[in-house]
């Protein structure tokens, strides 16, 4: 079988490589210059089955977080699976810590509350209320999307081609450049992330406005000499390793100001830095303030399926956890086994009317 995957971000990689290790032949085009540059540039990169719903949702993330585990993510180094662990500070959040805490563990889910002393050893240099509830999750992790999709790819003869912009795609496996030239294929599969409506507008994403559930700020701070060697959740800021001694940061409250026609606004940057500086109890530089838009459905919900005889679609908000295992299920239903679990992502159930997704501003959201 030919096909074509469109999008060269962690899903299209993931896709591709399961594609093509079953024997297809298999081409990747992408608009970008180079492969990751689109959302999964700009992702916080939290691989976790934490808050997710409804129960089937949170089931396909917390097994898409041990498939990272069995393909070899840790060795390769695009996974390090050093938990997570959430601060809360009020009682609003304590009620949905807790809540949710017991929730996971019902489930089966690995998740349990710390005391301040056992937090410390874990990460010795944060700075917290001493009151604070702490919820562990010590299955989960964070990754670097960009070892990711070079692991992908090195992993299967994939054909890649950077700097082609798609304009159209026809349900007879027919693709559209902007230079006027065409592709066909037996099979054309979309993973566009955010740009999925406008090759499909029949898949319904939430489109990108200034505060809206798409938008966010992501920052990258300057080596800082701090130990902090997990994500770390907090009403105030979410912390994670960025490699060198760097930090990624997110300010889910600051989200509202962010626009997609600018720049992050200069209070949004300063008062990040101070956020961050509070946490971990030294200054530091923000040396990278990206202006993130989200892959995001309008119910919040993944997007997986035929949306013609020759066409399929794949588009998530939380991609970085879920590529690999959408990979390997996407790869089987395109070889014929059909995949039931994939059921309730089918791009057919936005005939009907949607509440767009409320934007993750709270802790644990992401």
């Amino acid at each position: 079988m030919r096909v074509i995957v469109l999008g060269l971000g962690v899903v299209g990689a993931a896709v591709a490589a399961n594609l093509a290790r079953r024997g297809h032949a298999v081409t990747v085009l992408d608009a970008a210059g180079a492969p990751a540059r689109g959302t999964s540039s700009t992702t916080f990169g939290w691989v976790n089955g934490n808050n997710k719903q409804p129960p089937h949702y949170q089931r396909l993330n917390a097994d898409a977080l041990r498939e990272h585990v069995r393909i070899g993510g840790e060795d390769a180094g695009w996974l390090v699976r050093t938990g997570h662990l959430e601060y809360a500070t009020d009682d609003d959040h304590r009620s949905r810590l807790t809540a949710r805490v017991e929730r996971l563990r019902d489930a089966g889910y690995p998740a349990e509350f710390l005391g301040r002393e056992q937090a410390a050893r874990l990460e010795p240099d944060l700075r917290v209320a001493p009151d604070a509830l702490i919820g562990w999750f010590p299955g989960e992790a964070h990754c670097f999307p960009e070892l990711f999709v070079a692991a992908m790819l090195g992993s299967a003869p994939v054909t890649v081609e950077t700097g082609h912009k798609v304009t159209a795609v026809t349900g007879d496996g027919t693709v559209h450049l902007a230079d006027g030239s065409r592709r066909t294929a037996d099979q054309v599969v979309t993973c566009l992330g955010r740009h999925t409506g406008s090759l499909h507008p029949e898949v319904r994403m939430v489109e990108p406005e200034k505060g809206n559930a798409v938008m966010g700020f992501l920052g990258r701070t300057a080596p800082v000499p701090v130990r902090l060697s997990r994500v770390v959740t907090t009403a105030s800021v979410n912390l994670r390793p960025a490699g060198g001694g760097s930090l990624l940061a997110q300010t889910l409250d600051q989200d509202v100001h962010a626009d997609p026609d600018g720049p992050a606004p200069e209070h949004v940057t300063e008062t990040m830095r101070d956020r961050i500086a509070g946490r971990v109890g030294v200054p530091v530089r923000i040396d990278a303030m990206l202006v993130g838009q989200r892959s995001l459905p309008v119910d919040g919900l993944p997007v997986v399926g035929p949306v013609a005889p020759r066409g399929y679609v794949v588009a998530s908000h939380s991609a970085v956890t879920l590529a690999p295992l959408l990979g390997e299920l996407v790869a089987r239903e395109l070889t014929g086994e059909e995949q039931e679990r994939l059921a309730p992502y089918r791009p057919g159930r936005f005939a009907g009317e949607f509440a767009t997704v409320r934007p993750a501003r709270l802790p644990g959201e992401q």
